[in-house]
């Protein structure tokens, strides 16, 4: 003997023309408004493009940026660059986990990043390098 799935929580009815969502358990009309939405967490992302001549922008972010988060205006070579070196990045960090996995060794390669005076300079090297590609800057 199959048993019938429970009465549903809202019923849709039709009030001056229009369809009004009721909440069964309340009797009142369902409220129209959306939960908020939690807050966007600024991860670091590859190049977005904005305007019609092929520039981009790129929202930095302080876990490799030492000005960051900031907004860098880049020209499309930049651009197109980035978005490369981005790639080659996540394939590289792929890589690294599969190397890892199978060599465990390199594990130290991971202690090394870890340390705060080797991500200190290698922040301040990204940061400088994002600097010269940052069109807003330049074309001021």
């Amino acid at each position: 003997m199959a048993s019938s799935p429970p009465p549903s929580r809202y019923r849709v009815v039709e009030r001056d023309r229009r369809l009004v969502v009721i909440d069964t358990r309340t009797g009142q009309p369902a409220s129209g408004e959306a939960a908020p939405l939690p807050a966007k967490r600024a991860l670091p992302s590859l190049p977005d493009r904005t305007s019609f001549d092929g520039r981009a922008t790129l929202v930095t972010h302080p876990l490799y940026d030492d000005k960051g988060p900031r907004e860098l205006v880049l020209d499309p070579a930049a651009s197109t660059m980035l978005g490369r070196a981005g790639l080659v990045l996540a394939v590289a960090a792929i890589a690294t986990v599969i190397a890892a996995v199978a060599f465990p060794p390199l594990l130290i390669l991971v202690v090394l990043l870890l340390n705060p005076q080797p991500r200190r300079r290698l922040r301040a090297a990204i940061t400088r390098w994002l600097d010269r590609y940052d069109a807003s800057s330049s074309a001021g």
